[in-house]
C-alpha cells in the first residue's frame, strides 16, 4: 500500500531514498516449477532430485506449513505428485503432515486453501496435523546441553521425509522454511519452549545478540534448530519463495541446508536492501497485517534502518487488534526485567514477540486503529495521522539537538529488510 509522505517531512528534513520490493513479478509456470525441481542443491554440487528420491512402493510423508504461513503448496504439489506418478509412485502411500509446532490445528478450509482443492480432495483422509502434547512422540537425540528432542512419530515412520516450506525472513530464526519445518514444526512443546529461549541473553535482561532476522550463523536459535531437525533425518527439502504480493517467485530442493540456504539467498536478493547509512526517521507502512503481532515485523524491519535515538513513524490499523491474549499478558508485565523472568521461567514466542515490542516500541510514533485498551497495553506512543506522528518525531529529535534530520520510507516494511553494508 502506497502512502503520502508527510509535508512536515519533506519541508524539514532530508529524504534517503525508499525501499521498495519489486512489483509485477511474473509467478513459475508449473514447467518452470518442475525444471526447478529436476535441478537439486546439494553439497559437493550433484545429488538426486525429488523424483529420484522417493521409489515406488514406498511410504512417503510430506511435512506441509499450516495457515499462518505462505507457502505456494497448492502450485508445487500438484507438479511434484504428477512428476512422481510418472515413476510409478502411488499417492495412496504418501500421507500430509502438517508442522503447526505449537499453533492450532488448520480448519479444512484453510487447509483446502493451503492445498488447492484436488491434493486436499485426494489426501483428505491421510492429512494429520502435528500436536506437540501428543503421548507418542519419538526421542530422536540429545543437544549440547543435554536437552533430549522429541518430534513427530509419523515423520520417523515413513520411509521418506520431505519437507516442503517457503523461505522468508524471519525475526528470531533469521529465515522461514527449512529447517524450522521440522523444529519447531513437528517438535514436542518443550522442544519448542527450549529453542525459544535461546533468544534471550543468558545474562542480561533483552534479546540476545545474534538473534536477528536474515541470520543463520551465529543465531544460536537458528543453529540449535538445524541441529535437531538434522536429528530427524530428512531425505530432500523442498522450499519456495515468494514476492511480496504471493507470486510464487522461486524453488528450491535438496539437501537440508544447502536448499534452504539457496532459497535464502534468493530471498535476500529479492527482499533485503544494503544500507549506505541509517536514518533518524524511518517512515514505515505494516500494509494488510491485520494485527499488531504481524505489523511488529514491520517494525523490527524499519528498527534495522534507524541511527541510535531516531524514530520510527509507523502506519499499522490493525483491525484484528493485538492478536491474542497470551501477547497481552505479556505486554501488561510492569517491567522488562519482570517479562524476562517471565520467559526464562516459560519460554514462548508471544512473549518473546511482547518483549520486542517492548525494546523497540520505545523509538515509535504508531498510526493505528487500535482500540484504547489495546492501544494502552501496547505502550507505543500513538498519533492520529501520519503528519502529526511526524512533527512528533521532528520534535523529539530537536529535542535531541538534531536539527536537520534524515528520513527513509519504508512502504512495504513486512517485507522489506535493511542491511548495512558488509552485514552477513
Amino acid at each position: 500500500m502506497s502512502f503520502a509522505v508527510p509535508d512536515v517531512l519533506r519541508r524539514e528534513a532530508v529524504c534517503l531514498g525508499a525501499l521498495n520490493a519489486p512489483s509485477g513479478r511474473a509467478a513459475l509456470t508449473d514447467r518452470e516449477i518442475r525444471d526447478r525441481l529436476e535441478a537439486p542443491v546439494w553439497p559437493g554440487g550433484s545429488g538426486p532430485a525429488v523424483f529420484e528420491v522417493v521409489r515406488p512402493g514406498e511410504k512417503v510423508c510430506f511435512v506441509i506449513s499450516d495457515h499462518t504461513r505462505r507457502t505456494a503448496a497448492d502450485r508445487v504439489l500438484p507438479v511434484l505428485l504428477s512428476g512422481l506418478a510418472e515413476r510409478g509412485c502411488d499417492a495412496r502411500d504418501m500421507h500430509l503432515l502438517v508442522a503447526t509446532g505449537i499453533h492450532r490445528p488448520p480448519a479444512p478450509e484453510e487447509l483446502g486453501r493451503i492445498l488447492g482443492p484436488a491434493v486436499y480432495g485426494e489426501f483428505r483422509a491421510r492429512l494429520h496435523a502435528h500436536d506437540p502434547d501428543a503421548a507418542d512422540l519419538v526421542e530422536v537425540g540429545a543437544l549440547a546441553d543435554g536437552h533430549r528432542v522429541r518430534v513427530n512419530r509419523r515423520a520417523l515412520e515413513a520411509d521418506r521425509l520431505v519437507p516442503l516450506g517457503a523461505a522468508g525472513f524471519h525475526y528470531h530464526a533469521g529465515f522461514g522454511g527449512g529447517r524450522k519445518s521440522l523444529v519447531p514444526g513437528l517438535a514436542a512443546r518443550a522442544t519448542i519452549a527450549h529453542n525459544h529461549s535461546l533468544a534471550l541473553d543468558p545474562r542480561e535482561d533483552r534479546l540476545r545478540a545474534g538473534v536477528e532476522t536474515g541470520r543463520l550463523d551465529g543465531n544460536p536459535v537458528a543453529e540449535e534448530m538445524l541441529r535437531a531437525a538434522r536429528m530427524c533425518d530428512p531425505d530432500i527439502i523442498v522450499n519456495t519463495v515468494l514476492s511480496p504480493s504471493g507470486e510464487l517467485a522461486g524453488v528450491f530442493s535438496g539437501e537440508l541446508d544447502a536448499a534452504h540456504r539457496a532459497a535464502c539467498a534468493a530471498v535476500r536478493e529479492m527482499l533485503g536492501f544494503g544500507l549506505e547509512e541509517p536514518a533518524d526517521i524511518v517512515l514505515a507502512d505494516a500494509g494488510s497485517a491485520g494485527d499488531w503481532i504481524q505489523s511488529h515485523k514491520a517494525l523490527v524491519n524499519a528498527s534495522r534502518a534507524l541511527r541510535p535515538g531516531g524514530r520510527v513513524i509507523l502506519r499499522a490499523p490493525c483491525p484484528e487488534g493485538l492478536g491474542n491474549e497470551r501477547f497481552r499478558h505479556y505486554l501488561r508485565m510492569e517491567s522488562t526485567a519482570r517479562m524476562c523472568a517471565a520467559l526464562r521461567a516459560q519460554p514462548e514466542v508471544n512473549g518473546q514477540t511482547a518483549l520486542s515490542t517492548r525494546e523497540r516500541g520505545r523509538c515509535a510514533v504508531l498510526v493505528t486503529d487500535l482500540g484504547p485498551e489495546d492501544r494502552r497495553d501496547l505502550g507505543i506512543a500513538t498519533a492520529p495521522d501520519l503528519e502529526s506522528a511526524a512533527a512528533r518525531a521532528i520534535s523529539d529529535l530537536r529535542a535531541g539537538g538534531v536539527r536537520r534530520p534524515t528520513y527513509l520510507i519504508m512502504p512495504q516494511a513486512l517485507y522489506t529488510v535493511p542491511f548495512p553494508r558488509g552485514a552477513a
